[in-house]
């Protein structure tokens, strides 16, 4: 849409830290499943008629990475359109604020983490297909610090809890994603803080993973600042979030491509101890 401009002040958990101006990346915002985005669209310089939003992302499984080098966009006469704007001329003028100038809320910060927690996102490969995967599913990593690398277990929804963290502790989750996909992961019943991501190499035959010694952490995106309940976790790479567990009780956590979730990719959690009538 020629001369629009865009600012996002917030996300799924609430305001961000600042205004974010998504006009200076190219107008294009990275949201997948579930996660959501406040935004101010200013459309002052836009011309007047009828404009529509696209989707630029693929119609394939999405892997990280920039549209139209790294994978195709969307079919542009279906997919690829989401929303249409019609702009008319402005009835009256606009008394806002300039979004560039808004003082937004301060985030609070959470507790220092007393666990952490290193959990896999995993796919189990077809027995009859080459390169295609049969099942999604979650786990956990049990990590040998005197080797440096992680083996990691699948679980399926049946089996018992496996993770437990105690009401109001803090904890450091870290996502291992050793599949070809990104997952966006949502944890019920807290909001959290995106910490860091960093490349992982994965040993698919043995099941094991570490980190890799020549990529340093990176920070969350800027639109990934204040508080989520969604993160995306790309491929071959541990995505870190750091959550505060206050409500006890049983509750879920999971990839939010429906296709997944209802295909072993969710796991139920626990906060405090096991309550009558808890599935155990």
């Amino acid at each position: 849409m020629p001369g629009v401009e865009v600012w996002q002040i917030g996300n799924e958990g609430g305001f961000l830290a600042a205004p974010v101006n998504v006009t200076a990346a190219g107008n294009r915002l990275l949201l997948s499943p579930a996660e959501r985005a406040d935004v101010i669209v200013d459309l002052t310089y836009v011309p007047l008629g009828n404009h529509v939003l696209s989707n630029v992302g693929p119609d394939e499984p999405f892997g990280g990475g920039v549209p139209e080098i790294d994978f195709d966009v969307a079919d542009p006469a279906t997919t690829g359109q989401v929303l249409q704007f019609r702009v008319v001329p402005a009835a009256a003028p606009d008394p806002t604020t300039p979004p560039q100038y808004l003082v937004l809320p301060p985030v609070p910060p959470l507790p220092v983490e007393t666990v952490t927690r290193r959990l896999a996102l995993i796919e189990e490969v077809s027995r009859f297909f080459d390169d295609a995967p049969a099942e999604a599913e979650l786990g956990t990593i049990e990590w040998d610090s005197g080797a440096g690398v992680g083996a990691w277990r699948h679980f399926e929804w049946r089996a018992p809890v496996t993770e437990n963290p105690a009401a109001g502790a803090t904890e450091i989750w870290e996502l291992y994603n050793v599949t070809a996909d990104a997952h966006p992961i949502h944890i019920h019943e807290v909001i959290f803080e995106v910490v860091n991501r960093q490349d992982i190499v994965v040993f698919e035959d043995q099941k094991q993973v570490q980190i890799n010694p020549a990529s340093p952490p990176t920070p969350p995106e800027p639109w990934e600042t204040g508080f989520k309940d969604t993160v995306v976790a790309y491929p071959e790479q541990v995505t870190r979030v750091r959550a505060q567990f206050n409500t006890a009780g049983q509750f879920v956590w999971h990839c939010h491509i429906v296709e997944h979730e209802d295909n072993e990719m969710m796991r139920p959690y626990r906060i405090g101890p096991l309550q009558p009538g808890q599935p155990i």
